[in-house]
């Protein structure tokens, strides 16, 4: 429940969810944190708060004084799971989630554009809805982010990278707090192309070098836009600061390399690079899962750092969710479910029969199973393009 207490009756372990004060009248730039420390509590103090509304369900209570007369105790119920929900289900509360984070960032960059102030805070709730998404299924957020029309890259890029550094968070072991740093910087990360001309970003041939200079002003035009709207985490700050820094010292804008760069620019580095691959650009068509996984851990040790390259494998699958493949037989099909375990061999729906160039019944395959699989292994990945095929359409579900 929320309940409303006086800063003198605030402790470290509740979950603050409003300060009562204006954003602009505090250093903080979140209403919602949790307090771990007295330092907090000390740093609330001194901007004026005198108090604020905590979520008894999130965090710690208000201590009750102990009862004159013991009572027995009664017996605590276990904790209800959280609902689980099909894959199908999940596709479609996350197309919702994609859609509505595109339209927010579309507003906030017409800000920015227009020299107004962002705010960044709008941008919270759909952070911790995509993480429960993430939670819940990450066979559903991820896959479909990857899918965008040409004319709405910019957008649905950063919300497809926030997916990803969900996901790539989580099984590295992140705390829950900064991968949800990291995934605000993810959304705000290309904000400053909103001070680019149109016309570079969206070109078709090469950059010459002084444009590609004029494209790379977009981190810190950025970071102005929002140190001058918001106090945002530090590693809020870095995803935004240092996505295009490589591991080999060639990125920029300064230059980092190694270690120097922090975790979270060395995952915003990853994440941005797998997710522009493996979209349609106006220079080039995208790259299949696979052949960017690939091509990323090629560059392991000298654009990225290998060892988190390796974690996105793992995050994904060699041959991801959703991604088209075609089988010894001669059939394409569509990866449904990766194995850990086994990831050359995952779940596949095969739909179509490349030799005939028709489609088929489609029907799920496990090429994991040694008995009932009648289409052979894995040969390579294939576009749905090249096939005429709608990636759209055979999303599993």
């Amino acid at each position: 429940m929320i309940r409303k207490i006086a800063i003198g009756d605030l402790q470290p372990g509740m979950y603050v969810v409003d300060l009562h004060k204006s954003w602009l009248e505090h250093r903080l730039w979140r209403n919602r944190l949790m307090i771990r420390d007295q330092a907090q509590i000390d740093r609330l103090r001194e901007d004026g708060i005198v108090e604020v509304s905590i979520d008894t369900r999130r965090g710690k209570d208000v201590p009750v004084p102990a009862p004159k007369e013991a009572r027995r105790p009664v017996p605590m119920l276990p904790p209800r799971p959280a609902p689980r929900v099909s894959l199908g289900e999940e596709r479609r509360r996350s197309a919702r989630l994609l859609n509505e984070g595109a339209v927010l960032l579309d507003e906030l960059t017409d800000a920015a554009r227009a020299g107004q102030r962002v705010d960044a805070l709008r941008l919270e709730p759909l952070v911790a809805r995509m993480i429960e998404s993430v939670a819940r299924n990450p066979d559903a957020l991820v896959p479909l982010s990857r899918l965008k029309q040409m004319g709405e890259y910019d957008n649905a890029h950063a919300v497809a990278t926030a997916a990803l550094i969900i996901a790539l968070g989580r099984q590295q072991g992140l705390a829950a707090p900064e991968i949800e740093k990291m995934a605000l910087g993810a959304l705000l990360k290309d904000i400053g192309l909103a001070a680019i001309d149109t016309r570079l970003v969206d070109k078709s041939g090469q950059l010459s070098h002084a444009e590609y200079v004029q494209v790379q002003r977009h981190v810190e035009e950025g970071l102005a836009v929002l140190e001058a709207t918001a106090s945002l985490p530090e590693t809020t700050v870095a995803v935004v600061l240092e996505h295009h820094e490589r591991f080999n010292g060639s990125g920029y804008p300064y230059r980092m390399a190694g270690e120097g760069i922090s975790l979270a620019g060395r995952l915003a580095a990853i994440v941005d690079s797998y997710d522009a691959m493996t979209s349609d650009r106006p220079y080039r068509a995208a790259l299949s899962p696979t052949v960017a996984l690939r091509q990323l851990y090629e560059q392991g040790g000298s654009q990225f750092d290998p060892a988190l390259v390796a974690g996105l494998v793992r995050t994904l699958g060699i041959y991801p969710v959703g991604t088209l493949v075609l089988l010894e037989s001669g059939h394409l099909a569509v990866v449904e479910q990766v194995h850990a375990e086994q990831p050359l061999n995952p779940v596949v729906n095969v739909i179509y029969h490349a030799g005939r160039r028709q489609y088929c019944a489609p029907v799920q395959v496990d090429l994991a199973r040694k008995v009932g699989n009648h289409y052979g292994q894995i040969v390579r990945a294939e576009s749905f393009q090249r096939w005429g095929l709608s990636p759209e359409r055979w999303q599993p579900a």
